[in-house]
């Protein structure tokens, strides 16, 4: 595949000039259930779990607040190496639970342990750099994810891992760092290594920042707006305030620690674009961009 191939999704998007600020995934927790795959198109139906069993289990972690992913470590698995560990992860309180699965109702478990045992945790949780290299929702994830996971394991050895979808194929390659919760797009392997260098030394790369998965999307868009134009700076210098939506209308009030403005206002607009192919090989469909702008 020609990373340059205007029929692949992400090519067409950077072509498009797509922005990034607002489009990560919605969740503050986060359940992780090791899984070496292959990855079926709908991750949760994957052998040996089953459709009703991934219905169950998305549904419990929604009514926490939180989505679910199959993670592996990058490289090949020697037969009989099958992984049985689960991580449920809090991005506010920055702890986890963890466990192991054999059964479905291990997994039932696992899901319910993003309610009050993760509510009562003092663990903290550990870096992780999840790459997403689901190919068989996108090409363009494994495509560009691979290459990524590969390099970031290189200088990161126990903390990446390879995930499925994280959303917004076109936006490939794309990362989730935990237990922060930032989600960033449109890396390949030596940008993304900068761009993790740099956030977890507290200079985060508005460029690539989709946004922090604790806040719904004009609120990711208004962080990244304000870190654009006075960051790079640590993520969690920016505290969003109100937010107060009218239509396609959201001001944010946006606070700041350190070198940051103490107060900013910033208006975000939610504005329809053309309909576009968001999948390789799919359709043209709707989408959107969060535009975002400081007040004076």
């Amino acid at each position: 595949m020609a990373l340059t191939d205007l029929s692949r999704c992400s090519a067409a998007s950077r072509h498009r000039g797509d922005p990034l600020a607002g489009s990560a995934p919605v969740a503050s927790r986060w359940l992780l259930i090791e899984h070496q795959g292959p990855w079926a198109k709908k991750p949760l139906t994957t052998p040996p779990l089953t459709a009703s069993l991934a219905d169950e289990i998305e549904r419990i972690c929604a009514s926490f607040g939180g989505k679910v992913l199959l993670v592996r470590r990058p490289g090949r698995r020697l037969p009989g190496e099958d992984p049985h560990s689960w991580f449920a992860i809090d991005t506010i309180r920055r702890t986890r639970v963890r466990g192991a699965w054999r059964t479905a109702d291990d997994l039932r478990e696992a899901a319910h342990a993003l309610g009050m045992p993760l509510s009562g945790s003092d663990e903290d949780a550990d870096p992780m750099v999840l790459v997403c290299t689901h190919a068989t929702r996108d090409a363009c994830c494994a495509v560009r994810g691979r290459p990524i996971a590969a390099t970031l394991a290189k200088a990161l050895p126990e903390e990446v891992w390879e995930c499925t979808h994280l959303g917004g194929h076109r936006f490939a390659g794309t990362l989730l760092s935990l237990p922060d919760g930032a989600c960033f797009g449109q890396l390949d392997p030596v940008n993304a290594l900068a761009a993790v260098t740099a956030h977890r030394a507290g200079r985060t790369d508005a460029r690539f920042l989709r946004g922090t998965t604790r806040w719904d999307p004009p609120v990711q868009a208004a962080l990244a707006a304000v870190l654009a134009e006075h960051g790079p700076a640590d993520l969690d210098d920016l505290v969003p305030g109100a937010a107060d939506t009218d239509g396609d209308h959201t001001k944010v009030e946006v606070y700041g620690r350190g070198s940051l403005p103490a107060r900013v206002i910033v208006d975000v607009v939610t504005q329809a674009l053309p309909d576009a192919p968001l999948s390789c090989g799919d359709v043209p469909k709707a989408h959107v961009a969060h535009r975002a702008t400081l007040r004076p």
